[in-house]
């Protein structure tokens, strides 16, 4: 056993810590900053919006439930308007001027990625939010189940962040999990995409004018039932580095070989994933474990309510239960990563409900530093 023996800088508390700048994160950060808190987002990549935005997952999807009722208000619609602010979209008309109208298209719609990304800058600059961008969330530091702050990796060696209380946005439950809480791993098949272009596309781009259009999604291996995943290829988790390592190795290897061969000059790869495209990768186990079940309860700790971006016309409240566990007073799970399985997992890891439960986490995170 070889022992990190490197001196920790301790820099400045925060209020609240928000680890992790996906979709749950953000909405995490700039709903404790709204709240009161002094807000410190650490973010292990160079640009903001993971999945969504690093992952090529570019699709906002409902916020209603497929028959005219908008669900999910707040921060989840000010991000999707923001997504659709300057780069192209394809949101219904009937939902974009802000009005609700009984409607059967989806409050839903594709996005660019990259436009939005950097949009989202401004988004929590706005909003009071600092951010700190290149650093690894190492660790939390416990004093008996109490998180004292995050222990973190960057260039400028390994830090401490004193907080108060700490939203885990990772997307892989990484600071739930070295706290001690329970937490259960996921399984994906193999699913690669890339975002490209092809002369094609240009056609259909100077005949209709969309932005949309100029950029596709190119894909291999499953579709979401897992359909198309690889003969003879395991499942894979994701939860380490080796796992990760071959399902991007071997994703990219397919697209590669399904595109070499093609004329050079008539297709373009644009952006490659930052970040792996899992559906499911681990979750912690809470004071309540949302499974799917729920449709039409209703919940006296209720944080929101969403529909199934799968089937119109369900409908579900969310406890604020499934955001912590009961154990550990001053940590918040947000996200993908909330306590939540089977046909739970599938309705709670989608863009709008991530930003339902950053929400719900940045809010109860700041009220118990902050009151």
């Amino acid at each position: 056993m070889i022992k990190d023996l490197r001196e920790i800088n301790e820099r400045r508390g925060y209020d609240v810590i928000v680890a992790g700048g996906g979709i749950g994160g953000i909405a995490a950060a700039v709903s404790a900053a709204r709240n009161g808190a002094d807000v410190l987002l650490i973010e292990k990549g160079l640009n903001l919006g993971g999945l969504a935005t690093v992952g090529l997952i570019s699709f906002y999807e409902p916020l209603c439930d497929g028959e005219g009722t908008q669900m999910i208000f707040g921060i989840a619609e000010e991000l999707i308007r923001l997504a659709a602010k300057y780069g192209f979209d394809n949101i219904p008309e009937s939902w974009k001027n802000g009005a609700e109208k009984r409607t059967n298209e989806r409050f839903a719609g594709h996005f660019s990625p990259t436009i939005f990304a950097m949009a989202l800058d401004n988004y929590l600059a706005e909003n009071g939010v600092t951010l700190r961008l290149d650093t690894y969330v190492v660790s939390p530091v416990m004093e008996g189940r109490r998180c004292a702050g995050l222990i973190t990796e960057s260039c400028g060696g390994k830090e401490f962040f004193p907080a108060k209380a700490v939203v885990d946005a990772t997307g892989d439950a990484l600071v739930c999990l070295r706290a001690g809480i329970p937490t259960v791993s996921g399984e994906n098949y193999l699913t690669y995409l890339v975002h490209g272009t092809d002369t094609e596309d240009v056609k259909n781009y100077i005949k209709c004018g969309r932005g949309a259009a100029l950029r596709k999604w190119w894909s291999v291996g499953a579709e979401a039932d897992g359909n198309g995943h690889p003969a003879g290829v395991r499942k894979f988790s994701g939860d380490t580095a080796d796992d990760i390592t071959e399902f991007m190795l071997l994703g990219r290897k397919m697209l590669f070989d399904q595109i070499k061969d093609q004329p050079k000059e008539s297709r373009e790869v644009l952006t490659l994933p930052g970040i792996p495209p899992l559906r499911t990768i681990r979750h912690i186990v809470g004071a309540y474990t949302f499974d799917g079940s729920e449709e039409g309860q209703t919940f006296p700790d209720a944080i929101g309510r969403c529909g199934d971006f799968r089937t119109a016309g369900r409908r579900f409240e969310l406890p604020e239960r499934i955001l912590y566990h009961p154990d550990y007073p001053n940590i918040w799970a947000c996200g993908r990563i909330v306590s939540a399985e089977g046909d739970g997992w599938e309705i709670t890891r989608v863009i709008p409900v991530c930003a339902l439960t950053g929400e719900a986490a940045g809010a109860l995170a700041a009220r118990f530093c902050c009151s």
